[in-house]
């Protein structure tokens, strides 16, 4: 399914697998049922923030029982698990794996079972941050004024660094996450899109003890909820569980990381199966308008395809057996991943777990990518859709890579709310005093990115107003959004300009506060900061670079990236007959 963003379209941001469901109907976002743990009162100093509403710890035991006895049997019977012929502590087969062995070889050499020597430093990942952070110590967080939570990190020696968020008032509960800094923009190798997204379904077909359909089994016993999500620059696997499970789900995890390997034959199930989502997700024109806007924009560069991939090269998939293994060899690697544990967990007991279950996963460097070749704009592209469905206009742009503490990145945050929440003047414009338009966006996890992702702003218009005006009404919206884009260059003449900025930092600051409010939550909004610079610190400078800006920032961004050689507009034009009578008014 996709995640993001709140559109409901699909984007790079997120195609997402979840492993669980209720009763045959699609499951739930399992993060919603985070909401359920009670919260008891705690010590405001203990978690850097302030006490939390109390409520009876028995209302926790029996949700998370019915949990435990419930979801298993909910749990579709899936299909065989991944295979690879695992390993012991102590560097055997089990029983049973040589048979499996003959038919599933590891995928590259990515694991020893003999204690790793001190590596050499670990290489600078592809995007690499300005500036390193020396580990902290287990039992001593980091100091942060703004995340609620200690902090608490350390990096293996082989690089991967691991995360442990304290979050006890959630008794017993654990999401055990692992960000692989790995998505569509590395899909740089031609008729090869889509790979990413590939291995996050590979790899819960891995097959723990030998066993086909082990590693599936050995979590549904655990009562967990398991989904992952692809998109353009990260890979994050989540499964959620009792903290009573830690111990067997860091094998179960560690084990599928360092020591994944794979039959062609469930390669190719897995292929088969990407291929019926993308038929499925192309019934809506949201895939095909990204589709357009990313080869338009990025050309051949990463981002110029969608995170399940192009469908021709989504149809070849089961022909690329040996291209999947040396992107799996290439990118899941220790230094490119980030282990981030949260919830009633002890740090000093996950750091044991992780260097004992992790030591010997190898680390390598991780390929460099380049640049996008220049935009060359003003550009224009028109989407023809057999269907009467309501037109679509999008004005797109190439936003600068995020660097937390920058003032673009800071202006990013705030875009949304500048342009598209219910109070900027242009939703008030075709919303409620044209009434233009039923919806109004501006996804900003599409260039929360490591390189220059794409700032789309997307109006949604009435089906009946175009029939009755057809591209008149398209003109019409488009001159509205384009004015709204130019106005921004003027942000500073506004005579509320400045209270506007210092309003809106405050709600950005409440809007990330609020979203902390569970352990997959907070591990997953930590992730997803914490993975360009690798600063614990991050969530204070990104706040405080949102909280300084002034209007001739605004005025200043808006001069910058608003430009007609870095514009590509893209339309909607929905029903053949509809298309063709616009084309005559």
């Amino acid at each position: 399914m996709i995640d993001r963003p709140a559109r409901g379209a699909p984007s790079r941001a997120a195609a997402t697998t979840t492993r669980t469901s209720f009763g045959g109907a699609a499951a739930p976002d399992p993060r919603l049922l985070h909401n359920l743990a009670p919260i008891r009162a705690v010590d405001p100093d203990s978690v850097g923030g302030p006490a939390l509403g109390a409520a009876p710890a028995a209302i926790l035991g029996l949700v998370l029982a019915v949990i435990v006895a419930v979801v298993p049997a909910l749990v579709p019977a899936g299909a065989a698990v991944r295979s690879a012929a695992t390993e012991s502590a102590a560097g055997t087969a089990p029983a049973g794996a040589s048979e499996a062995a003959a038919v599933a070889a590891p995928i590259g050499s990515s694991h020893t079972t003999a204690p790793a020597p001190a590596p050499a430093p670990a290489p600078a990942l592809a995007p690499a941050p300005a500036t390193a952070t020396a580990p902290t110590q287990a039992g001593v967080p980091a100091s942060s004024s703004f995340f609620p939570y200690p902090v608490h990190k350390k990096t293996l020696p082989n690089g991967l660094d691991v995360i442990v968020l304290p979050m006890h008032e959630f008794k017993d509960v654990l999401s055990y996450n692992t960000m692989v800094l790995v998505g569509s923009r590395n899909e740089v190798e031609q008729g090869k899109s889509g790979l990413a997204h590939l291995f996050e379904h590979i790899l819960f077909r891995h097959r723990w003890e030998g066993k086909e359909g082990g590693y599936d089994a050995a979590v549904n016993r655990m009562g967990a909820f398991n989904n992952a999500s692809t998109g353009s620059d990260i890979t994050y696997y989540q499964p959620l569980t009792f903290t009573s499970n830690l111990d067997l789900l860091a094998r179960l995890e560690a084990d599928r990381f360092g020591r994944l390997a794979i039959t062609e034959k469930i390669f190719q199930t897995e292929a088969g199966a990407v291929l019926g989502e993308y038929r499925r997700l192309a019934s809506d024109p949201s895939l095909r308008m990204e589709e357009v806007h990313s080869q338009v924009m990025y050309g051949s560069y990463g981002y110029g395809h969608t995170a399940i991939g192009y469908l021709v090269d989504v149809e070849d998939m089961p022909n690329e057996y040996k291209a999947a293994v040396r992107f799996y060899d290439d990118y899941y690697r220790p230094n490119n991943c980030v282990l981030i544990v949260a919830g009633d967990v002890d740090p000093a007991r996950i750091f044991a777990l992780a260097e004992q279950l992790y030591a010997g996963w190898q680390q390598k460097p991780i390929p460099a990518l380049g640049d996008p070749a220049p935009l060359g704009g003003p550009k224009q592209q028109e989407v023809p859709w057999p269907v009467d469905v309501p037109p679509r206009v999008e004005f797109c742009y190439r936003m600068p890579a995020h660097h937390t503490g920058s003032k673009d990145t800071a202006i990013g945050q705030i875009l949304p709310e500048l342009l598209t929440s219910e109070t900027a003047p242009l939703y008030q414009l075709m919303r409620y005093k044209k009434q233009t338009a039923t919806g109004l966006f501006t996804p900003k996890e599409l260039y929360q990115s490591f390189g220059p992702g794409p700032f789309v702003l997307t109006a949604i218009l009435y089906q009946d107003k175009y029939a009755a005006q057809g591209k008149a009404l398209l003109s019409e919206a488009s001159a509205d959004m384009i004015a709204a884009l130019q106005d921004m260059k003027s942000f500073s003449a506004r005579a509320d300009a400045a209270q506007t900025l210092q309003e809106l930092g405050s709600k950005y600051a409440y809007d990330l506060l609020s979203g902390i409010n569970s352990p997959a939550h907070a591990a997953e909004i930590f992730g997803e900061f914490y993975r360009f610079e690798r600063d614990p610190q991050v969530f204070d400078k990104l706040v405080g670079s949102v909280r300084s800006l002034t209007p001739q920032d605004i005025d200043a961004f808006a001069k910058k990236i608003f430009v007609p050689e870095n514009q590509t507009v893209v339309t909607l034009i929905p029903g053949a007959a509809a298309a063709a009578a616009a084309g005559t008014q």
